[in-house]
Order: structure tokens, then sequence, then C-alpha cells
């Protein structure tokens, strides 16, 4: 990774440009003072000057901030102020307000670049329009009768047209996508980069140019050499592996040399790992549990003076992807594929083509988990500045048109080296952006983490015989918090309710010449438009009036048997005892003696997405002894049922709630069945109530998590 030197500058084509070939190409008056400098302000701006040439930047910095104090005013101390901070990798954006200051007190023509830099500065901080106001200012100074003003007015056009786009993808951001930097437990000022994931272990490696203790051994450009680190998940925070053997189970032993060294990727299962060292890519297995001695790839791969160390692979280990600069390449650095054959080798590498590739630079591929996705980064495609994140999709073997991944993916300088998970939900990847902690730091992505939810739900208040029910009213309250969230009435039947809460939430209902009742519903943990109907219907028996309340819906996973409810209307008889699924007036007629002593209790507790009752554990047989026994006397007998699910998410059963359904449904299946077989009469076995819930804490991607979730995965059963 050291010929990309990400977040590093080269002095003499820097400070050329700054002092010299810009200035070359512009109409400039000489430098004068906006007033007479002090001896101090003198010595001070001759020290200031040299390490800006030097690029000490950081005391630059402080010195010419020194020198604004002096004098505010002056536009040499903000502009070379502003160059200072321009040229840094950290805080770049503070050498706005210098610029702006420069123009501010400065003639029009005096400093004509503060345009360039003022609008590079503007677009790199995001502020795209601003951008390309600076920079159609900045073109009239460009002298376009030499070689290099053309080239600065080709630039600029360039970059006006970024700053289209920037503008263009900031107006489509997307606010469900979360990208967190990974703090200074893992970045530093140094730059950090390429990121390795071993998801099974929650394990990240990655490449960085920090000191190593008092070694002052530096490469060319007076920066450490490269070198591989392992971070390791827990409590949700990344924390770096200092233990040399527990580092040991992740990289080989010695991996760290001298030199340049890069973690590149790990093979689907995890046992082999490739490296970058001395310009090439090797391989590592493990085996036996330590990793062999490193492989050189054979020169199909390695064949280039400069091998880029950026590697994927399919799933099977059998295509990789790799990036090089070739003779036959279409520009810049490419991405290449090569195949395994039947003997362990790789074949003739294949340019992937003017569809991926340009003739500018591509690099970092990541294949998905399927192998219909390719993600990388390019200078050459439509792009907001710098690396751009694209992806492209298979379609018929061939790699379709990339698609720029927007923002907040990207941003107006270099993103790159992204890898995700095998659900391509939660990922990583390197980026210069502004508010860093270097010049290159690593960031964590959450690829459907909505930051904003909003829920509505259209509701239809209806009568037995789907009659909406006109003056109604519906009063949410948050089950958690107990805070009432509104009341709302039914406009020929329907209401709507739109609110940015999760969770279980108590739906108070009332219509004319209706009882009020309580239902409930779990809202999810990402935005949802859910369609829900209520029914209130009220009968005769035995001289008393009931009342019945359900509620369904398709897309939060309810229908009748997970919601009816019935009440009797009188004074001195609780309402809202939950019944089975049908009005039959045999149920209702039981209803005031489902009231009395438990006299059975079972709770289990399963694993992710498990939902079978362990019908032979010693206390579940206990509670169905106990049922047996109190029907041989002659009496009914009264179940209640709740069943939960966790945060963790769930394909197996579409949603969560679904999955705590099924657990209440199958519970009650199997007590029915065992009950049945022992003897009970059906007619004397009464399920009160089947409530079910997701509860628990936010999933966070660590379903392995067994501790944290398990207690929220649960069935719990109490008969009377």
């Amino acid at each position: 990774m050291k010929n990309q030197s990400f977040g590093v500058h080269n002095s003499k084509s820097l400070l050329t440009t700054v002092f010299g070939t810009v200035l070359s190409i512009l109409l400039l008056a000489g430098t004068c003072y906006s007033q007479k400098p002090t001896k101090e302000e003198k010595r001070l701006y001759k020290k200031a000057k040299k390490q800006l040439a030097n690029e000490d930047f950081k005391n630059a910095q402080a010195n010419y901030l020194k020198l604004v104090e002096m004098n505010a005013t002056d536009e040499i101390y903000n502009f070379e102020g502003g160059l200072s901070f321009y040229f840094a990798d950290f805080e770049r954006a503070k050498c706005i307000p210098l610029f702006e200051a420069t123009l501010a007190n400065s003639k029009e023509d005096t400093i004509p670049e503060i345009y360039y830099y003022l609008a590079r500065a503007y677009h790199f901080n995001g502020e795209y329009e601003k951008s390309r106001e600076a920079f159609n200012k900045f073109k009239p100074f460009i002298k376009t009768n030499s070689k290099s003003g053309q080239e600065l007015m080709k630039q600029s056009e360039y970059y006006i047209k970024i700053s289209d786009n920037g503008k263009k993808y900031l107006a489509d951001k997307n606010e469900n996508i979360v990208v967190t930097n990974l703090s200074n437990k893992i970045n530093s000022s140094y730059g950090e980069y390429a990121p390795v994931l071993k998801e099974n272990d929650n394990v990240l490696l990655f490449t960085s140019r920090r000191k190593i203790g008092n070694s002052k051994k530096t490469d060319k450009d007076l920066l450490p050499y490269e070198n591989v680190y392992v971070a390791k998940k827990a409590n949700d925070e990344w924390e770096l592996i200092t233990d040399q053997a527990e580092i040991e189970k992740y990289i080989p032993k010695n991996l760290n040399s001298k030199k340049h060294d890069a973690g590149i990727i790990y093979s689907s299962d995890g046992k082999t790992l490739y490296t970058y060292k001395d310009d090439v890519i090797w391989k590592s297995i493990l085996e036996n549990g330590k990793w062999s001695k490193l492989v050189e790839l054979d020169k199909n791969i390695n064949s280039s003076q400069y091998n880029i160390p950026s590697v994927c692979l399919s799933k099977d280990g059998n295509t990789i992807f790799f990036v090089s600069y070739r003779k036959d390449g279409i520009g810049g650095k490419d991405i290449y594929k090569s195949v395994k054959n039947s003997e362990g080798n790789w074949s003739t590498a294949e340019n992937l083509g003017e569809t991926i590739n340009t003739k500018f630079d591509e690099d970092s591929p990541y294949l998905s988990e399927d192998g219909n996705t390719l993600y990388f980064s390019s200078k050459g495609h439509e792009g907001i500045g710098g690396y751009d994140i694209f992806k492209s999709q298979l379609t018929n073997g061939n790699w379709g048109s990339p698609e720029n991944m927007g923002i907040p993916i990207n941003s107006a300088v270099d993103d790159i080296y992204m890898v995700l998970d095998k659900d391509a939900k939660n990922g990583f990847f390197a980026s210069a952006r502004d508010g860093g902690i270097g010049g290159m730091d690593i960031y964590s992505l959450c690829m459907h983490c909505p930051t904003k939810i909003t829920n509505a739900v259209n509701g239809l208040l209806v009568d037995n015989s789907d009659a909406p029910l006109n003056n109604g009213s519906i009063t949410m309250k948050n089950v958690s918090s107990d805070n009432t969230l509104g009341t709302y009435q039914t406009d020929e039947g329907k209401f709507s309710i739109t609110t940015e809460n999760t969770g279980k939430h108590e739906l108070i209902v009332e219509a004319p010449e209706y009882e009020k009742q309580i239902v409930f519903i779990e809202l999810p943990n990402t935005s949802s438009e859910s369609d829900v109907k209520i029914q209130l219907n009220q009968f005769q028996k035995e001289e008393e009036t009931y009342q019945i309340i359900t509620l369904t819906s398709n897309k939060l996973g309810l229908n009748e048997s997970d919601t009816i409810k019935v009440a009797k209307i009188i004074a001195d008889v609780p309402t809202n005892v939950d019944v089975p699924t049908n009005n039959d007036s045999n149920l209702i007629n039981d209803v005031n003696l489902s009231s009395g002593e438990i006299i059975g209790s079972y709770q289990e507790f399963f694993g992710y997405n498990l939902k079978e009752i362990n019908a032979s554990n010693a206390e579940f047989l206990k509670m169905l002894n106990a049922a047996t026994n109190k029907t041989k006397n002659g009496k009914k007998i009264f179940i209640s049922i709740e069943s939960s699910a966790s945060r963790v998410s769930t394909k197996e059963f579409r949603t969560n709630i679904k999955l705590a359904s099924e657990r209440g449904d199958d519970a009650k299946k199997l007590i029915v069945k065992l009950l049945t077989d022992k003897g009970v009469n059906k007619d004397d076995i009464v399920v009160n109530a089947i409530n079910s819930y997701v509860s628990g804490p936010k999933y966070s991607g660590d379903y392995k998590n067994t501790e944290k979730y398990k207690k929220f995965q649960y069935v719990k059963i109490d008969i009377k």
C-alpha cells in the first residue's frame, strides 16, 4: 500500500503548486501588507512561512493564528494560514474562514488563486454550491494561452462538474445509512485504512502507518512503514488487541516487518489470509490453530512491477479479483479477474473491461456473499471527489453499469476499501473526510439503520358487519413510558396515526353505543406503514351483553387469534378478558370462570429462531399433570400464554412478531394435544390469551451474544 500513501502529501509537488505553478499562470499583483508589521510580526511570519514550506503544518497553524490575532485584516496571514490547514490531514475545514477573510480584506486581483483554494475547501466540506460559485469566479484569472493554464481550466471545469454531482447526491442522501468513526481506540493521526473483517470472531484487521514505540524509521515520505493491527469487538466497542498470543490467532507470527505490511482479506471460511509485503501478494493458511509460513501467489497475479494490495475472492475461493498496473490496462489502476484451474493455479488475468475500469484509477474490489455484486472504488466514474465507492450487479455473466453508493457513504474526498458482512447490512470502509482523527480513518457502516423512524398506522374501525363506525376515537399510549401519544377521531371509520415511537403500544378504542376496550400493537423498530382493522361486536348470552374486539394487520403479523378480546358489560366484571379466536357463545360463557388460583406454570427460553418446547421437561410435565387432575374433578382449566421474540433480525419467520406469535400458537397446540392425549375433554380446555411481544435491547449485529438476547426469547404458560 505504500504506493498509495493515503493522507500523505509529496512535499515538492504540493508546495510547487502553492508557490510556483499556480502563481505562474495567474495574473498576480505583488504581496503587500495592510499595515506596517512590527518586528515581532516579521519574526513570527518568517518562522511560520518556513514551517509551512517544510510541511510542519501543526506549528505553522499555531503561528499563523497568532499572526491573524495581531493583524486580523492582513490578507497574507489569512491566506497562508488557510493553506496550513488546507494541506494538513486534520481539521481542514478550518481553512475556510481564513480564506474568506483573505477575500474580504484583499483587492480583487491580489491573490486570485484564493478562489481556487476556497472552492476546493468548500467542496471537501460538502458545500457544493459555494464551491461552484468560487470556481466560476476563479476561471477569469486563468491564462488559457499556456498549456498549464489550459490544464488548470480543465481541472476547474472538472471540479464544477463533481460539485454538481455532490449537490445531487446530497439531495438524495440516504437517511437509513449510518456511518460512524471507529474513534481514537482504532484510528490515529497517522491514518488507518484497508479494514479486513473476520466476521465469525468479531475481529477486524486494519493497516496503519502509526509510529511504533520510539522507532524513528520512516519511508521516503517521512511517515512510518505500514503495519497490520488487530481489533476485537467487545460490549459494542472495537478495541485493539495487544496480547501477542491473541494476535497470532488472527495473523501469522512476525507478519509485520521493517518494511510495508498490510492485511488484505480472509477467505470465506476464515482459514486463509491474504497479505501484502515486498510489493507482492502472499497467503497464509490456518493449520491446527496456527498460521502457516507466507507463500507468494503465482505470477499470473503478481506479474506487475507495482502490485496493488487489493484483493477479493468468491465464496468458493476459485475466483480472485485484484488491482494492478498492467500494459493491457485501460488506464491507471485497473481491476482484474483470475480463475483457479483444476491444478490449483490461477489462470491468466482478465481485465474487467471498460464497464468497470476507466482511464483513471479503480481500486479495492469486494465481492458480495452471493457473488452477484461487486463493490469497488473509482476516480473515473461519476463521483463527488477523490475515490468514490460504487457497486455493479452481475447479470447474465456481465457486470452492469456501476452505481455510486451516494452520501453518506461517499464524500468529497477519498472513500475506499469497503467490506460488508454476509448479509450486506453492516461493514467498514476508510475515508479521508473532514471531522476524522487522521488523514484516513476507518468508519463503520450500517446499511439499514434509519436515524429517524416513522411508523404510520392507517386504521379502520368497524362493527361486526364491517360497517364503518363514525365518531369513534382511538387513543394510543406507549406501554414502556406510559405516555399518551394522542387521541385520533374516526372519519367514516378511518383514522391515521404517525409516530416515531417503536415497541409495544396500547390502543384505547371508544365508539358510541360500545364499551371502551383496549388492544395492543407492536410497532417495528424500522420505518413502516401498516393497515390495521379494529372490529367491535356485541351480542347477548343468557340475558347478559358481551362485547368482542378484534384487531387484524397483515403488516404487523396480527390475526384474530392474536388479538380477540371479550368483555362482559356489567360494572362488577373486569373488562378486556382474553379469549380464543371465534365468537362461540360457549366460550363466552366461560369468561367469569377464568379467574382463580394458578395451579401450574412453565417458562422456556429459546435459542435463535427456535420455538419447539421441550415436552419432556419435568416442570412442564408437572404443570400438565396438575391441569389433568383438576379436570378429573369436573372443573375446567384456563390457560394464558405469553410468548416473546428478541429484536435479533429473523428472515426465516419474516418478522419478529411473527416468530413470537408462532411460539405462542405452537405452545397452545402442544398443550391442547398433550392434555387431550391424557383424556382431557377438549371442551374443558379454555385458552384465555396468547399475548405475543417483541422485547429486549435494540439489535446491533451481535446475534451470537446469546446471553444478551436469550432471556427475551421465551414462552411462559400459566394454568388456572
